[in-house]
């Protein structure tokens, strides 16, 4: 008696519909994973910033001294730069002795933009000040995320004169919820 031997394996046919269905499923899978990622990084840099700018007033109240949040410029430099979307430092500012950077971020040149500009105007800021009662020492600031799909996915915090600050919940949409966002 001659035995047989079972091979189990795979045909051609087979394997080229699981190709199919995982070209199919990846199709779909790619652009959805692409938007989550930008999702993520919109509002990260919004998280990071609104937790920047409370640490910066919640300081200035508990020091009594002035307290601000302003564009990176180099590492431990305690001047301000000219561009929000390189990264911001906090700055403690006493009257007498000399300013300490508090706390850095630096942005990723390839991630979301940002701006400040007057809440209510076309002027940009260049800095925001909390003075010793936690009140703004210019009018109020929105500042405004962006990425590559433009205002209807920006993101932005509104910073009051009260010192109050609050981030907006609906994409291209300030704060306030009822002013439109734009990027640069």
């Amino acid at each position: 008696m001659h035995s047989r031997r079972h091979i189990s394996g795979v045909t051609l046919l087979e394997l080229v519909v699981v190709l199919v269905i995982v070209a199919i499923v990846l199709g779909f899978a790619i652009p959805n994973f692409r938007t989550l990622i930008q999702n993520r990084r919109i509002n990260g840099l919004t998280d990071n910033l609104f937790n920047s700018l409370s640490y910066a007033r919640s300081l200035a109240l508990s020091n009594d001294e002035p307290v601000t949040v302003c564009p990176y410029n180099t590492p431990g430099n305690t001047t301000c730069g000219t561009n929000w979307s390189a990264g911001w430092i906090v700055v403690k500012q006493p009257p007498l002795g000399t300013s300490a950077v508090l706390n850095t971020t630096v942005l990723n040149a390839n991630g979301p933009t940002l701006k400040a500009t007057a809440y209510g105007g076309s002027g940009n800021i260049a800095q925001i000040t909390f003075n010793g009662r936690g009140l703004l020492s210019t009018g109020q600031v929105l500042l405004t995320a962006c990425d590559s799909r433009g205002h209807s996915q920006a993101r932005s915090i509104l910073v009051y004169s009260t010192g109050f600050i609050q981030a907006s919940n609906t994409p291209g949409t300030a704060a306030d919820g009822t002013t439109a966002l734009s990027c640069p």
